[in-house]
């Protein structure tokens, strides 16, 4: 695979450690990559939502999962999403599907209806979708098991939120304009003896 194969790959692999979460209401753990924030590096990567990217619902049922008593079945929702993108100048199309518990029975005999389960189909699938373009891969390989990379991640995460370094240019600019808004040496004198003289520009 060359290099210009996997720029698209690369350029969307690392997921900051803020931007992810814990896996909740399934059977195993893990993690997994805010939606919002991919929605964001989408838009980053080839423009607004619907002018540069943007996603499709393909197919969208209900499916009969377990039997809970008679005539009583779970009930799953599917949802089958189709997310397209524009990349040097070629359009590319993925798609995958999200499931979501809709209705069933708790572990205390109360049954269930999920009103919410349809977006969260939705949102699960997109998700799963712009992994196969490799959005937070970091997430879904596994490396997010190790502490160690983890860690890393967040202290990248933490330099790239570190405010930069003043520019000397922009430093000296500001001294030479106080200065010259002094209108006699005893003013220059009183401005030079101000204790935050450098941070007032």
């Amino acid at each position: 695979m060359t290099a210009e194969n996997k720029a698209l790959w690369k350029a969307v692999y690392e997921t900051p450690p803020s931007q992810q979460k814990a896996i909740t209401g399934k059977a195993y753990k893990g993690n997994s990559p805010k939606p919002h924030y991919l929605v964001e590096k989408a838009t980053e990567m080839f423009g607004p939502c619907g002018i540069g990217w943007g996603f499709e619902i393909v197919e969208e049922k209900l499916i009969d999962g377990a039997l809970l008593s008679e005539g009583f079945y779970e009930r799953v929702h599917m949802a089958r999403v189709k997310v397209w993108y524009k990349w040097n100048g070629e359009r590319g199309e993925v798609e995958h599907v999200g499931q979501t518990m809709f209705s069933g029975k708790r572990n205390n005999g109360n049954t269930y209806t999920d009103e919410d389960a349809p977006k969260k189909s939705v949102t699960d699938a997109l998700v799963k979708a712009m992994s196969m373009i490799g959005f937070s891969a970091d997430i879904f390989s596994g490396r997010y098991d190790d502490s160690k990379y983890v860690e890393g991640m967040r202290d990248k995460e933490e330099q790239a939120n570190e405010a930069p370094p003043p520019d000397p240019k922009q430093i000296a600019a500001g001294l030479v304009r106080q200065i010259g808004a002094c209108g006699s040496q005893e003013e220059i004198v009183t401005l030079l003896k101000t204790p935050n003289f450098k941070r007032t520009f």
